[in-house]
């Protein structure tokens, strides 16, 4: 616990020094919606209804995915290039403890984030979307998945130190990934969503909150499956990650 807060307290006061930054990336955030509405607007006639509600929830789900992963990323780096995270192997608790913590403190800050842009991109649309009760599930279980993505994310860090590209290209290519409407298709394509992450509870959240008929058993099981096997997946590449690093004396930058 007493890690946990420290954790906490360091986001809080980073936050509260480099205001200016994080305003900025939330304003980026919202720019970046807003375009890809217009652009639909523009193209398509509208983005309007049911597909706004799917837009809109692809995309917040998304943003939480790249502000918990790219700070994920971006703390261990600067952790390894300045020593501290070499200060922080010693400390009286094992790893997976310490970088749990990171990333659950991450994922409150990114969460309320979230809300936050949510707000403002319903404001400016004048699309104000009613959240069914049973979104709840889905979205707990993204949360998982977040979890095992973050333990991917530090072990790629660990293991090659400088990442910053390939987090933006993985961001922005997952973005495409994540508005994808997979509950439309039919046969081995919706099934094989299931392996992406978060990609079944995105599906479920649209069509809950379009209040249309599916198949609850289905996603359900595929939203269980998905935070299983991505935090299983995480987990364990960071557990061999982590003695690699350990045992070939590799955890500083250089």
């Amino acid at each position: 616990m007493t890690s946990f807060k420290a954790e906490l307290w360091q986001q809080f006061y980073l936050y509260k020094r480099y205001a200016f930054n994080y305003i900025s990336d939330f304003f980026l955030l919202i720019l970046m919606f807003m375009a890809i509405f217009w652009g639909g607007s523009l193209v398509g006639g509208g983005v309007l209804g049911k597909s706004l509600n799917a837009l809109v929830v692809g995309y917040i789900l998304w943003s939480l995915i790249q502000n918990t992963t790219s700070q994920m990323g971006t703390t261990v780096m600067n952790n390894a290039k300045s020593g501290i995270l070499e200060q922080q192997y010693l400390m009286p608790i094992s790893t997976k403890r310490l970088f749990l913590n990171k990333s659950i403190v991450n994922m409150l800050m990114s969460f309320v984030q979230a809300i936050l842009i949510l707000i403002v991109v319903m404001f400016f649309t004048n699309h104000w979307i009613k959240f069914p009760a049973v979104m709840v599930i889905p979205f707990l279980l993204s949360l998982v998945v977040t979890v095992g993505l973050g333990y991917l994310i530090v072990s790629l860090v660990l293991r090659f130190k400088r990442i910053g590209s390939t987090l933006i290209v993985f961001q922005y290519i997952y973005l495409g990934v994540l508005l994808i409407n997979f509950e439309n298709y039919n046969g081995i394509t919706k099934y094989l969503s299931c392996l992406l992450p978060i990609c079944p509870m995105v599906s479920w959240m649209r069509l809950a909150i379009n209040n249309r008929a599916y198949n609850t058993a289905f996603y359900l099981g595929g939203s269980l499956f998905n935070a299983v096997l991505w935090l299983l997946i995480g987990l364990l590449v960071f557990n061999l990650t982590n003695r690699f690093v350990k045992k070939s004396g590799t955890l500083s930058l250089y």
